[in-house]
């Protein structure tokens, strides 16, 4: 298992737009997205990075193999969501470091 992060800079003014959309997006996809080979996926605002009512959007993907997250990258649908949130709602920016941005710590306390 790995967990790829992907941070966006959300616009000022933008983040409960923002959070409602993607909110509504996942859950609308969430046997889709698990047939694609996600197992978890968890998003995050961080507020306390700007001082504009903007934010940090932190979202963190979990899936057997981080070419999952580069294939989610380059669906169709994706893009044009992306396309539509791009200098919209978030600071435009690019995916292909997503499948990169792998954990440089993973420590699970459950087990012994």
């Amino acid at each position: 298992m790995v967990a790829c992060v992907h941070v966006a800079k959300i616009l000022p003014g933008k983040r409960e737009e923002f959070k409602a959309q993607l909110k509504e997006g996942f859950e609308a996809g969430r046997e889709a997205l698990k047939a694609f080979g996600f197992s978890r996926i968890v998003s995050f605002v961080t507020p306390e990075t700007s001082a504009d009512d903007g934010g940090l959007l932190v979202t963190v993907y979990e899936a057997e193999d981080p070419s999952v997250v580069e294939r989610f990258y380059q669906l169709e649908p994706v893009i044009q969501q992306e396309a539509r949130a791009h200098g919209v709602l978030v600071v435009p920016h690019d995916h292909e470091a997503v499948p990169k941005n792998v954990a440089f710590v993973d420590l699970d306390l459950r087990s012994a």
